[in-house]
């Protein structure tokens, strides 16, 4: 059975840009409960089946946002303290009438508002959001199969709010630092300026190297301007007989040339 497809999805472009800006909210209340990580993964989100969520937060339990239901929901203990629903605010009194729910239940939050600036209501088609909730989940078991294939040190595969990104990085030397050590990338994407629609990316990085330019091969692209990497559209890749597969076998191609190359540098 094929994928979702977004290839012509009217008014998709609305209700993604809610649900990166609902993805942002969640993500500093997750940031602003957590001790520091390394590679800044206490800015990250969990994904599960359908659903985004913070890790454990200091004060205990977790803040998930729900597609099916488009609510937020923080539970402690196995049980559920409140339920908030995302239609009907903006990224700005959704923000704000969570804290006042928190502070409701004794615990008071200061998260960074760096990105949490829009006003204007949110405009969400709930189709489309379960649409991005499948696609989603079926992007997270590929790149998770993916990354069982893979030795080295590698940060779990999470999602990142500020660029609304799933990802993880694989470090070629025993270092771990993404600030510094030698290392590849994957990922899926929503969008980005100038690819608006869903894409896969790769890229591998070494301070000595910069960015690899690297061969790839249908459906994937070479990039080189903006981003140096490799680019797959999702929409092309959605409707093949083994997703999993084709997928696998496209960021396996890519990272046996990519640690070749940062190897040799």
């Amino acid at each position: 059975m094929s994928l979702p497809s977004f290839a012509s999805l009217a008014n998709w472009e609305k209700t993604r840009d809610s649900l990166h800006q609902i993805a942002q909210v969640v993500g500093a209340i997750g940031a602003a409960c957590a001790d520091p990580l390394p590679n800044e993964l206490h800015f990250s989100l969990d994904v599960s089946t359908r659903a985004l969520s913070t890790r454990e937060m200091q004060f205990g339990g977790e803040l998930r946002f729900e597609f099916d239901t488009l609510q937020l929901c923080y539970v402690r203990g196995g049980n559920e303290a409140f339920r908030l629903d995302a239609p009907g605010h903006s990224q700005l009194s959704l923000m704000r009438r969570l804290l006042a729910s928190f502070d409701e239940c004794g615990y008071t939050v200061q998260p960074s508002m760096k990105h949490i600036s829009a006003g204007q209501a949110f405009e969400i088609d709930r189709e489309l959001a379960s649409v991005f909730a499948s696609a989603l989940d079926a992007v997270f078991t590929a790149l998770a199969r993916f990354r069982a294939k893979l030795n080295g040190t590698m940060t779990p595969l999470v999602l990142w709010p500020h660029h609304f990104d799933l990802a993880f990085i694989c470090f070629v030397t025993a270092e771990a630092d993404e600030h510094s050590a030698p290392q590849t990338s994957y990922g899926f994407a929503p969008y980005s300026p100038g690819l608006e629609k869903p894409y896969f990316y790769a890229y591998a990085w070494s301070a000595s190297t910069g960015y690899l330019r690297l061969p790839v091969e249908a459906p994937a692209q070479a990039l080189n301007g903006a981003y140096t990497g490799l680019y797959a559209a999702y929409d092309d890749l959605r409707d093949r007989p083994d997703f999993n597969g084709v997928v696998e076998k496209m960021l396996l191609r890519y990272h046996q040339l990519a640690a070749s190359g940062l190897s040799q540098a």
